[in-house]
């Protein structure tokens, strides 16, 4: 069993801390998590402030949905809108495997679109700063697996996102108001394959976290050589996509390439009063560079306020890999409730079933087989507070428990805690709505 990790930190947390406590201390901001309405003859006092969730739904901002974009309606013209998050971390991960870190999760996305008539282009580029502002074996995580790094598994750690997590081109032609049929080219995106990646759902609000299910559920949203075909009427979307099925590899700064080897399908149902549903199946020709073998994946969820359009949104979801050596769940439910304009509260509940031998030794096991359920509850809280001007800025932090078997208390400690402090800098739309510029 390898020892345990030596754990950083020291000028660099102190200086963290003192960087958040001034924070602490500034004045509350205008939130982008608000939505103001100036009713006719009110006056300012009489102002009504609706707090809403941000969320980036990058399928349905490339309108890859049955309903008509907002977009539609706009000038027969280009226009252009970007959004973004940064967050500056300090991660804590508890126990005999945890280790800490001062680290960066981010974003950048930006869409140009067009309207011709009924029909609409629309090209998309996100890219992420992680390789360079997380370290190179990932950011800590305590019982994280998934992809790996100079032959080794990643365990107990979160990869960092590629440079390119997105580049897209999307046709989308409307047969009316509720019809749409869409094609999406893709040298890197997202399949028909899960739900809403966690890091754009509204449920996860400002969780910086991974889910621990995250490579049973959502990690196909960075994907190569990505088509697919859509269409929707009224309440029902169905859409398939061939993609090239292996994980990024360990240069995060390229485009990986890759022949089409894979498959999916999905069907999504819009239940009304802010509820909605997928259902999906995939066939990943060997996704883990480690482990060569096909993954059959199979997701189910049930969320409401995914569009962002209220001040709270849970999600509940359950992803299966079965493999050739076996069959392992996960569940996962999350909520976020943006309390008042300036106050958020979030949090995370997950079952998975992970490698015993891989999270006991950190070496790819020789029965993979075994398996032990992993349990951990995340509960967070983030502030607005006013730091730059145009850019929604907030202090949050967030805590996380765990049970496990009592086999993996010799590696893990008997009650490991594990713990974020961050500042979130965030611009855009907070619901993908926005028109933005037009030239």
């Amino acid at each position: 069993m390898n020892s345990p990790m030596k754990r950083k930190g020291g000028q660099g947390t102190r200086w963290f801390m003192m960087v958040a406590v001034a924070l602490m201390l500034g004045r509350p901001a205008s939130s982008a998590a608000q939505h103001t309405e100036h009713m006719p003859g009110m006056n300012m006092e009489q102002t009504r402030y609706t707090p809403r969730l941000f969320q980036s739904d990058m399928s349905a901002m490339a309108g890859m949905t049955a309903e008509t974009p907002m977009e539609m309606g706009a000038p027969h013209r280009w226009q252009w809108m970007t959004m973004g998050v940064v967050r500056l971390l300090y991660n804590d991960q508890g126990g005999h495997s945890g280790d800490e870190a001062i680290e960066s999760s981010n974003w950048a996305m930006g869409m140009l679109h067009r309207s011709f008539n009924t029909s609409r282009l629309t090209f998309m580029l996100m890219c992420s700063l992680e390789p360079a502002t997380i370290h190179v074996h990932g950011s800590p995580e305590l019982f994280q697996t998934g992809e790996s790094f100079q032959g080794n598994p990643l365990v107990d750690r979160q990869h960092a996102h590629d440079f390119f997590s997105n580049l897209s081109l999307t046709y989308r032609l409307g047969l009316g108001s509720q019809t749409a049929l869409w094609i999406q080219v893709a040298p890197v995106g997202a399949p028909a394959l899960g739900p809403v990646a966690f890091m754009h759902r509204a449920s996860a609000g400002d969780n910086p976290s991974a889910p621990l299910g995250h490579h049973w559920q959502d990690s196909t949203h960075i994907t190569s050589n990505v088509i697919t075909v859509g269409g929707g009427r009224s309440w029902v979307v169905v859409e398939g996509s061939a993609f090239h099925g292996a994980e990024p590899d360990e240069d995060r700064w390229g485009l990986d390439g890759g022949a089409i080897d894979s498959y999916s399908g999905r069907l999504k149902l819009n239940l009304g009063g802010s509820w909605s549903a997928q259902a999906s199946h995939g066939y990943l020709h060997d996704p883990e560079a480690l482990e060569p073998g096909d993954v059959h994946r199979t997701t189910i969820s049930l969320e409401t306020g995914g569009n962002g359009a209220r001040d709270w949104a849970a999600t509940f979801l359950w992803g299966q890999d079965n493999e050739d050596h076996g069959t392992s769940n996960s569940f996962l439910a999350e909520a976020a409730w943006q309390k008042t304009r300036l106050d958020q509260i979030y949090g995370r509940l997950e079952w998975v079933e992970k490698q015993e031998e891989l999270l006991a030794t950190k070496t790819l096991p020789e029965d993979p087989s075994r398996l032990a359920g992993v349990y951990a509850l995340t509960g967070g809280y983030l502030r607005d507070v006013d730091l730059l001007k145009g850019v929604t800025t907030g202090l949050g932090a967030d805590l996380t428990v765990y049970e496990f078997p009592e086999s993996l208390k010799a590696v893990y400690g008997d009650y490991p805690l594990s713990f974020h402090i961050f500042i979130r800098a965030r611009w855009g739309e907070e619901h993908g709505h926005a028109h933005g510029s037009g030239f």
